[in-house]
């Protein structure tokens, strides 16, 4: 993919841009590297629904694996999609956003502007997720907002707007999806 000549291979992207939907929409394009993440470290039945897993965010009741480092067993999963040419969507997860620095793919980087805590939070509320995982990201809103603003590692840094939603950057971007 590639946006104003930067071309990027991964995309880091904020809660409630749209990660999700787009994996979903484009499962043959896009990997949503928080799912594959939340597969090695719990016991996670194979026929719940994406919709369901969100509802689950903020209270993971799944049972934590046994079998050793789960981030080892995540970054081998990774490889192999890289290898095939899967687009990874991440969330700004630090050891996910360190996989990607450590393996030179190159990703852009994309979160709400700042004002877009209520519409994010309105966001939250349509996809399911738990009142106390709302009011815990709509209280640190603004502190990861200064720290998002200042991300410096991504080769295309993007601040969305109102309304708009990842699928919609890409489309601006001209990606191919």
């Amino acid at each position: 993919m590639e946006y104003k000549g930067k071309k990027f291979d991964a995309i880091v992207a904020t809660p409630a841009c749209g990660k999700s939907y787009l994996c979903d929409k484009y499962p043959e394009k896009f990997v949503d590297v928080d799912e594959v993440r939340l597969r090695c470290k719990y016991v996670v039945p194979e026929d719940i629904t994406r919709a369901e897993l969100e509802r689950t965010k903020g209270n993971r009741t799944f049972k934590k694996r046994k079998d050793g480092d789960y981030w080892q067993k995540m970054y081998e999963k990774l490889d192999e999609y890289v290898k095939v040419g899967k687009i990874l969507i991440v969330a700004p997860h630090p050891e996910s956003v360190d996989y990607l620095v450590k393996n030179n793919i190159k990703f852009a980087f994309v979160y709400q502007s700042k004002d877009m805590k209520t519409e994010m939070e309105k966001r939250m509320r349509k996809r399911g997720n738990s009142e106390d995982l709302i009011k815990e990201f709509s209280d640190l809103f603004d502190y990861y907002y200064k720290k998002n603003s200042t991300e410096n590692q991504s080769v295309v840094h993007y601040e969305i707007g109102p309304d708009e939603y990842l699928e919609d950057v890409l489309k601006k971007f001209d990606c191919k999806i």
